[in-house]
């Protein structure tokens, strides 16, 4: 809760609006003559809307005080730099037409050139061994970003051939046949998971067939060559379909991982015959490696 406000002013908007007015405008008279009254107590008075506005006009007509105060306190200070500098320069010129006038030809050409220079250079000072350094670093400078460069036209170079070499490849990968997926993949994928799940469900009949014989034999006399027989090629029957299950397992295994989409599919086909090929160049380049060492 705010600790300005009435309790009436909490049923009127308005009257909430202009005590928190009020407060602000006491917050500010308060730290006006607290930097006023610096060290000291501020003496009291009443606080009434009287009060207020005589302070607040008081402190209005200090505060432009002190800015005009300020202003004609820097257009002093400026007036006597520019003096300063005018009294400077008309010695400088001075200086320069006795010098001047006092030059042969030769010297005088030579100091426009040291002038000119100095001024091309941007060098702090005419003083030769300055001049000096400063072309030494414009020179160092030079050659730094000339080698720069030259670094630079390399390594584009090597990226623009990168980027061709890449845009055949993809090319080579989008339209080469050997890359594109066959169009009965999906269907013949869904095939052999389906003929999976019906070999695993007979391998488990004839597992638990087998297991039931033994018991089943010994409830009876004996058995015939006829049931032996039979018993044999269950048997071969039951291996037969273990290893159709373990080639087909083998080729759902190939593809897994591979969306069900067609496009999708031929993407990620591609992308494994890119890492292959990646794979490849590594290890040929190990292999020259260890040729050339």
């Amino acid at each position: 809760m705010d600790a300005s406000l009435s309790p009436t002013a909490f049923f009127s908007p308005s009257k909430a609006k202009q005590q928190r007015a009020q407060a602000q405008d006491w917050a500010h008279v308060e730290a006006w003559l607290f930097n006023k009254y610096r060290g000291r107590s501020i003496p009291p008075f009443e606080r009434n809307e009287a009060t207020l506005s005589a302070l607040l006009a008081l402190a209005a007509a200090n505060e432009r005080a002190d800015e005009e105060t300020e202003l004609l306190r820097k257009v002093q200070e400026e007036a006597l730099k520019e003096l300063d500098e005018t009294e400077t320069a008309e010695g400088d010129a001075e200086i320069l037409r006795a010098v001047s006038a006092n030059l042969t030809p030769e010297g005088s050409q030579s100091l426009d050139a040291l002038a000119g220079l100095t001024v091309a250079l941007d060098a702090p000072s005419p003083n030769p061994e300055t001049l000096a350094h400063t072309l030494i670093d414009i020179h160092t400078t030079s050659h730094r970003l000339s080698r720069h460069l030259t670094d630079l036209s390399t390594t584009s170079a090597y990226l623009e051939a990168e980027h061709t070499s890449l845009l055949a490849q993809l090319d080579l990968l989008t339209t080469c046949p050997a890359f594109t997926a066959p169009p009965a993949l999906p269907r013949e994928t869904a095939a052999w998971t389906r003929q999976t799940k019906q070999l695993r469900a007979k391998v488990r009949e004839y597992e638990d067939r087998l297991t039931n014989l033994p018991s089943a034999a010994a409830g009876a006399d004996g058995l015939s060559s006829a049931s032996m027989q039979r018993i044999a090629e269950m048997e071969e029957e039951v291996l037969g379909a273990r290893e159709r299950v373990l080639e087909l397992e083998a080729r759902v295994r190939a593809f897994e991982g591979l969306p069900q989409d067609r496009e999708k599919a031929r993407g990620a086909v591609r992308e494994k015959e890119r890492e292959l090929e990646e794979l490849k160049k590594r290890r040929d380049g190990l292999f020259e490696g260890l040729v050339g060492g």
